[in-house]
């Protein structure tokens, strides 16, 4: 009778560790397929509760600074009030075991000291807590609180969680991996988001500045080569041009002829009526000498009532020509607000390459032509080497 109870309670045994064993193989492989770590946590909980019958099942798990621990995952009684909760890696039972890289249970009580006895017997109660360590470092631990039947956990316990706990630390470990590189994956993703938000904006910036660079150059450049009461071509852009007209000229064996004129009386119209009165008869009269202008020529106003007009591809004929429409079309009174004005010009003629080479010398033989109008009152007239010896201008 004796003997046929011994061979019951191996029966007995054996059949709980074949039991125990498939429960093993069953989380190890339900662990090592999951990747999603908070998926593995709440695996790793649920399994050791059945595995040691406990009451409560938490598992605390170290931050990435390694200072705190922070309990990632538990079923069980009160499990969702603790499950969250994070505290210093110096308190508690998951310290000690971190320290010791040791498991915790009751039987570790007998061999502290009084002191330390005491104190674990308060705190603990009746807990199991074995270590997780991945292939590198600590990384938590999986604790069992109470167990159920009010009885405390064995020596059995206490290996099977310590087995299990060796099961799953690599799928933590991995899940862990895998985490860090979906949030690396992540963060560089929103890196690469971010810097093209800002190459595009910095882009855009930029060519929003060049654009307005642009622009202000343009502007600065016009108010720099264009006189500021008429907007025509200035002394500097009309003699830039002269030069380029008689580059070409030359270039393509041709004439050009450069004319100058200014506002008879047109002190008087200022000292009479007042300079802004002036200005506006400047401005008019630019409006009107565009009127007779080819496309390829070009006007300008060379300073105070003096004006200058490149005819390319022009002799003197067609410069006579020019000169006969501009004192038509400046006849007609200006009405100028309450003010009505009449003016007359005379027009001075040079031509290349017959009265000159350059444009100093092109635009004293037209200045000397425009005297020579203005004396004898013709309108206009084409330069001749005896009006220099006439007015007392030397060649």
């Amino acid at each position: 009778m004796k003997k046929e109870s011994q061979i019951f309670l191996l029966e007995s045994q054996l059949r709980d560790r074949e039991f125990e064993i498939a429960m093993l193989k069953e989380t190890a492989n339900a662990v090592s397929g999951e990747l999603d770590l908070e998926n593995v946590f709440q695996l790793v909980a649920e399994h050791a509760r059945k595995l040691i019958l406990a009451e409560t099942v938490l598992v605390p798990v170290l931050n990435e600074n390694r200072d705190h621990y922070i309990y990632r995952a538990g079923c069980g009684k009160n499990s969702d009030a603790i499950v969250g909760q994070s505290l210093p890696l110096e308190q508690g039972l998951v310290g000690w075991v971190a320290r010791h890289k040791r498991p915790w249970w009751h039987g570790v009580l007998a061999e502290l000291e009084e002191g330390e006895r005491n104190q674990w017997e308060k705190e603990a109660g009746s807990i199991i807590l074995v270590p997780l360590f991945g292939k590198r470092r600590f990384l938590g631990g999986i604790s069992g609180i109470n167990k159920i039947g009010a009885k405390d956990f064995s020596q059995r316990d206490l290996d099977l969680l310590t087995l299990f706990a060796h099961q799953v630390s690599n799928a933590i470990e991995n899940a862990q991996l895998f985490d860090q590189l979906n949030k690396s994956k992540k963060e560089a993703e929103e890196y690469q988001r971010e810097l093209q938000f800002l190459n595009t904006e910095l882009e855009r910036r930029i060519a929003q500045r060049t654009s307005a660079l642009i622009d202000a150059v343009k502007v600065l450049e016009h108010l720099a080569l264009h006189d500021m009461q008429t907007d025509l071509p200035n002394r500097s852009l009309v003699e830039d041009r002269l030069q380029q007209g008689i580059l070409l000229a030359k270039r393509e064996k041709k004439v050009l002829s450069f004319v100058v004129f200014n506002i008879n009386q047109f002190r008087i119209i200022n000292d009479q009526h007042g300079h802004d009165v002036g200005d506006s008869l400047l401005k008019h009269i630019a409006m009107r000498l565009r009127r007779i202008l080819r496309q390829s020529d070009t006007a300008g106003r060379l300073g105070g009532d003096e004006f200058g007009i490149i005819l390319p591809s022009t002799d003197a004929a067609g410069a006579g020509m020019v000169a006969e429409k501009l004192i038509k079309v400046m006849e007609p009174p200006y009405k100028l607000g309450d003010k009505t004005i009449s003016c007359a010009c005379s027009i001075g003629i040079s031509v290349y390459p017959q009265h000159g080479e350059d444009v100093s010398t092109l635009n004293k033989n037209a200045e000397i032509a425009m005297y020579s109008a203005k004396r004898s009152g013709r309108g206009y007239a084409v330069y001749h080497p005896h009006d220099a010896k006439i007015l007392k201008i030397p060649d």
